[in-house]
């Protein structure tokens, strides 16, 4: 299990053009795996910050009752992130670089890896 995973999270990561890396992280801030091409930060830093988003961002929407979260998009000075939940427990997001990425291929492939990695995790 875990090494199809893996190789889904790598695969993702090659397929996007200017990804840093990705990662799929438990909402209380562990990596499960994850893979780094161009990192230029600590990814395991950037999973446990990241889950705290996540964790702001499912309470608002619970509260405000707006539905299950499809994507979540974060733009900063020197990044670009796309992050994707993954059942109630877990999400993948990809980092990008803030020139010469493509934020349109990482929706598209996280979308897509999402289910796969969902049919992976929560197995019928």
């Amino acid at each position: 299990m875990a090494e199809d995973i893996q190789e889904e999270v790598r695969k993702i990561a090659e397929r996007i053009p200017g990804c840093r890396f990705v990662s799929l992280v438990g909402y209380d801030g562990i990596t499960v795996v994850q893979h780094a091409i161009d990192a230029n930060f600590d990814v395991n830093q950037c999973d446990a910050e990241l889950s705290s988003i996540m964790l702001a961002s499912k309470e608002v929407r619970n509260s405000l009752k707006l539905g299950n979260e499809k994507e979540l998009i974060w733009l900063t000075e020197n990044a670009f992130f796309t992050i994707h939940p993954v059942g109630e427990d877990y999400f993948i997001y990809c980092c990008l670089k803030s020139a010469g990425s493509n934020p349109g291929v990482a929706r598209i492939e996280l979308n897509k890896a999402k289910k796969t990695i969902h049919k992976i995790i929560y197995p019928e």
